[in-house]
């Protein structure tokens, strides 16, 4: 059995932080970990992009480190009004701390690896979150549906955990 390493499992529980919230709450949004399904699936789509990571000595003379992520969320919606909710949406559940889990895998008879089995292992913090709609400077009409109304939400965050 394999398992992720510190950025996938990151990527991996900010998903599911997000998917188990949107049930109930929302349906029909569809989540991404890339652009390259994007323009191929119905709106509307969010994106998440683990990104820069900052790596901080925790005291001289140790290796151990703390880490600060930038994590992207970007919202491809159908209306202005609909971009705007879900980006509130959004951040009213992501300005909250949440579990950090550590997803182990397992190749299928196909070959491919999938997760069997996830146990937390600390807590992600969000430590600032910022937001900006996406102005492609060209009239809506003459956008693809996908890019008309897009907003970008951006989070620094850390674990709760020392990497030795």
């Amino acid at each position: 059995m394999g398992s992720y390493r510190t950025s996938r499992n990151l990527e991996a529980s900010i998903f599911d932080y997000i998917s188990q919230n949107l049930k109930g709450t929302w349906s029909d949004i569809n989540i991404e970990k890339s652009f390259s399904r994007v323009y191929d699936i119905s709106l509307p789509i969010i994106v998440l992009r683990v990104e820069n990571t900052n790596y901080n000595r925790i005291e001289l003379g140790s290796n151990s480190i703390s880490r600060e992520v930038l994590i992207l969320v970007d919202i491809f919606a159908e209306s202005d009004g609909q971009r705007l909710d879900i980006k509130d949406y959004l951040v009213s559940i992501l300005k909250n701390e949440f579990p950090f889990y550590e997803y182990y895998t397992e190749a299928n008879s196909s070959g491919n690896y999938v997760v069997k089995r996830k146990s937390t292992n600390g807590r992600v913090n969000v430590l600032t979150i910022s937001d900006e709609s996406i102005n492609l400077n060209t009239a809506k009409n003459d956008l693809d549906k996908h890019d008309r109304y897009r907003h970008l939400i951006k989070m620094k965050v850390s674990l709760s955990k020392l990497e030795v």
